[in-house]
């Protein structure tokens, strides 16, 4: 599968020209051949947009969310990005990647138990198997599981404390929330693939193993090192292995 055979682009291909999350990032992806990985929200009158942050803070220099404010108000020059785009639509980068490589779309869920973000990303994207899907929260891969199980599904992880503590005990604990999602892959955090719980998880559930985010040269060979099966990279050009 295409996923775990050419590197993935984290937000994109992004550098001071081209901001993360950006028609241009994406661009650059494409040209170059790598997979792409993004983050979709819900605007207040439900259109998916590619973007990171809960808040536009730091992006985009405004307060406020995504959630808070309808697509005709994104799309004022108010919230531009850094370069002068707009911040792009999730159908907008549909149409342009058009398979050509794979996109894998991370949902920021945030608990809605309507699963509107859920429910807009499986239209968007049920007769485009080039687009896969993972989320940290493992509701949201179980809610895939139960209604796609055709969708390329992952679990993102991470052992680091914070609000996501809970969760990695749920998913590594007596919960089995990795036996009831059944995830395709697991995406774990780059500093931490080597804690054996890991590996065991890998292995009970037969998954694929992804990295991110993997930031040189070294830190792409300590994972292939250690069993990885692709990374999502940013801040250098991992090799593309035909």
């Amino acid at each position: 599968m295409r996923l775990f055979e050419i590197p993935i682009a984290h937000r994109g291909l992004h550098d001071a020209e081209a901001p993360e999350n950006s028609m241009a990032a994406f661009r650059k992806a494409l040209e170059a051949g790598y997979n792409i990985e993004t983050d979709v929200h819900l605007t207040k009158d439900n259109v998916l947009v590619a973007f990171h942050d809960r808040s536009l803070k730091r992006v985009v220099g405004q307060e406020g969310t995504i959630e808070s404010l309808t697509f005709a108000e994104l799309r004022t020059d108010k919230y531009r990005l850094p370069n002068g785009e707009f911040i792009p639509t999730f159908d907008e980068l549909l149409q342009l990647v058009d398979g050509k490589v794979d996109i894998l779309c991370e949902l920021k869920s945030i608990g809605d138990p309507f699963r509107r973000l859920e429910k807009s990303v499986l239209a968007a994207v049920r007769d485009k198997p080039w687009v896969k899907v993972q989320a940290f929260n493992p509701l949201t891969i179980a809610w895939f599981k139960r209604n796609a199980p055709d969708i390329c599904r992952g679990q993102l992880g991470t052992l680091a404390g914070g609000k996501w503590l809970q969760l990695v005990f749920a998913f590594f604990g007596p919960t089995k929330m990795l036996w009831r999602s059944k995830p395709d892959f697991l995406a774990f955090d780059y500093g931490q693939i080597t804690d054996p719980r890991v590996a065991n998880s890998v292995k009970k559930y037969d998954m694929k193993l992804l990295c991110w985010t993997v930031k040189s040269q070294e830190e792409y060979n300590f994972c292939k090192a250690h069993g990885v099966d692709n990374i999502i990279f940013e801040n250098f050009l991992p090799a593309i292995e035909r």
